[in-house]
Order: structure tokens, then sequence, then C-alpha cells
């Protein structure tokens, strides 16, 4: 049997191969296999039956490629193309198109979409609205509510939650600990801004998590410094450490008068306590420098920490400072 290699198949004398670029499908135009093809570039290999058959394809025609296996079922009546790998972007759009007209994506499925969540949850969070009746759909953790236009629109061809909305809403999911650093990074990264988090939280004060979210925006409007502050007293007495004083002035030779978060005056150790990255940059301006540089030449080593720290890694907090404390002691 004769025949000639293509870009990315094969025709040969019998008939045609499918994913051969150098012939056209029996029953397919050009321009439909171009207009798929560039679809399918797109859409990260996927896309939905009504696509293909906007596009020109028959029914038969979208059977026999999934036949043939030049196409792969990817969800109910969505197909990803064999010649595209599968990622969690094609997968995610597989579960977009199987749920259909109304379909947002939301949580923590659209905080990755945006780009400020380094990897996707297991199951592709999705809303759709009260009013639509679907099936469970594999991979999919399908929520039944209404998302408002206000806090809705297209990235990257999906429609999605606004990134307030996302941020907000995938945070109440994530829980305190690993929300709050979600909330602070993309605060931090300009991704968001306080007030429209503020918005978002107004807008669905009633539903579930709201009571988290209120907590999350005032540790981010700077409520977490003070409670880092109250948690690094409350760690520092439990591990037994003695000898400190908070909120303590420091007369500093050539300088004036410092105040420390909290002062060991024996071992002349000073800790400061920040509350979010997203407030640290003004805080450490208006710290260090000067202060900092006055700090060392009178003989004072000073220590940071954070409320992420002192929240999810408290034991490596008090060995760093017990560590500082232990050195210091000896050289004194």
């Amino acid at each position: 049997m004769s025949g000639f290699v293509t870009e990315t198949g094969i025709i040969r004398e019998t008939g045609w191969i499918p994913g051969g670029s150098g012939c056209v499908e029996p029953g397919v135009s050009t321009s439909s296999d171009a207009a798929i093809r560039r679809l399918a570039r797109a859409q990260h290999g996927v896309l939905s039956f009504a696509q293909a058959r906007e596009a020109g394809l028959s029914e038969a025609t979208i059977r026999r490629r999934l036949a043939t296996r030049a196409w792969l079922p990817a969800g109910v009546r969505v197909v990803q193309v064999a010649e595209h790998e599968q990622t969690p972007e094609s997968r995610t759009v597989a579960a977009m198109l199987s749920v259909g007209e109304g379909a947002v994506l939301v949580g923590r499925s659209a905080v990755w979409w945006w780009d400020l969540h380094e990897r996707p949850p297991a199951l592709v969070e999705i809303a759709l609205g009260r009013d639509r009746q679907v099936r469970p759909r594999e991979g999919v953790d399908l929520h039944r509510r209404d998302v408002a236009a206000v806090d809705r629109c297209r990235h990257r061809r999906l429609a999605v939650t606004t990134r307030a909305c996302s941020v907000l809403d995938a945070a109440t999911r994530l829980g305190l600990a690993d929300g709050a650093q979600l909330v602070d990074r993309a605060l931090l990264r300009r991704r968001v801004r306080l007030p429209d988090l503020r918005a978002v939280h107004y807008r669905t004060i009633g539903r579930v998590g709201a009571p988290l979210a209120a907590r999350l925006l005032a540790l981010a409007a700077g409520g977490a410094r003070s409670e880092a502050e109250r948690l690094s007293h409350r760690l520092m007495h439990a591990g037994g450490l003695r000898g400190w004083s908070a909120n303590t002035e420091i007369l500093l030779p050539g300088y004036g008068r410092a105040v420390g978060d909290v002062v060991f005056d024996d071992q002349k150790v000073v800790l400061e306590v920040d509350g979010w990255a997203y407030h640290r940059g003004q805080r450490a301006f208006l710290l260090d420098g000067p202060r900092q540089s006055a700090l060392a030449a009178a003989g004072w080593v000073v220590l940071r920490t954070h409320w992420h720290e002192l929240t999810c890694e408290p034991d490596t907090f008090l060995a760093t400072l017990r560590r500082t404390l232990a050195a210091r002691s000896l050289s004194r």
C-alpha cells in the first residue's frame, strides 16, 4: 500500500487517515477544517460538539473522528483533539464546555485561571444559575448559585468571576491560614485592591463563608499586625521565654528614642512583628534605614517575624528566637 507522510498524518491511496493536514476529510471543506484547527489551538485542544457543528462538521463526521481516535472524549459532548496534549488548562476548558451555557469559573479554579494561585484544584469549580438543570459532571465541582453580572467577566476565553470576587471566594474555601496567604499575595502584587474585596463581600454578605471573609478583610486592613503581636506574646509565654517587654523605648546615641515591638534587654535583641507582606513595605520603610543602623551601632540584633509565620509555623519562630537569644547570651 503506497502513501506519503504529511505534517501530522498520512494519506493512503485507499482513503483518508485522521490528523493529516495535507488532505481534507471527505465531506469536510477546507475552511471548516481550518476553523476547527484554529479553535482547537485557542482552546488548548478542546472543543464542543456545538462548536464543531457551527464550524461546518456534521454529527456523523464528529462520530467518525471519535471512532478513529483523532478526537478523544473529554466531557459531555466535548472532545480533545488527539494531537494536543491534555493539560490543566484543557481540562478546565473541557469542564466549562461540558456544563455549557451560563457556566462561570469560580473559587480556586478562577484564581488559578487568573494566575494568582500556583495550581488548580482537583475538581474544576464552576457556578451555574439555579434556573439551569444539568446532571453532575465528572471532574466538576458544581455550585448552584447565580453570579451577578458585576462579579463576572471573560478572561482567556472563559467566563470567570472577577479577580476580586475570585480571590475572596477562593480564600474562604482555602481556610484562614491559606486564604490569608492568597489575599495577602494578591494585594501585594496589586492584582486586587482592598476596596474591591470589600465591595464583593458586601454584595455577597449572606453567602456561606461570609464570616471568614469578614475576618480576612479585617486582617488585610491592618488587623493582622495587632493580632500577630498578641500571638507572639502568647507563644513566648507558652514557650517559657522570659525577660522581655512589649512596646519598649530604647535610647540610641545619635538617633534618639526608638520603640521595639518586643525587647529582650539583657541580650540586646529586638523582635519586630509585622502583619502581612501587603503592609510590610511601608512599615519597613518607616522602621529600617537610620533606625536599623542606629540599633546595630549600639549593639542590638533585630529579628523579624510576621502573621503568617506565627500562625502557620510557630515552632520555627520560637526555635529561631531561642537560638538568637542563646548566641547573644554566650557572646556577652
